[in-house]
């Protein structure tokens, strides 16, 4: 069974800088995207017709965390 993701704050969102892809909680995989040049974008990762697809959501801080969680609700529905 997987691991629920802790649901981060709006701060501790801010605070992520490192390259990486971090699961923000809240929404099944529902992750934020932190490229080398800093810049940040929301991905919802689904399974679509049985592969893995990776859909943007939009970038931050344009696309609020709660944003970003209505959204991976609507697209999971």
């Amino acid at each position: 069974m997987p691991r629920k993701a802790r649901e981060l704050t709006p701060i501790e969102v801010k605070r992520l800088t490192t390259p990486g892809l971090f699961a923000v909680g809240g929404v099944a995989g529902l992750h934020l995207q932190v490229t080398q040049s800093g810049a940040r974008t929301w991905i919802l990762r689904a399974t679509v017709a049985g592969k893995r697809r990776d859909i943007g959501l939009g970038g931050y801080p344009d696309t609020t965390l709660a944003m970003a969680r209505d959204k991976a609700r609507e697209t999971r529905e």
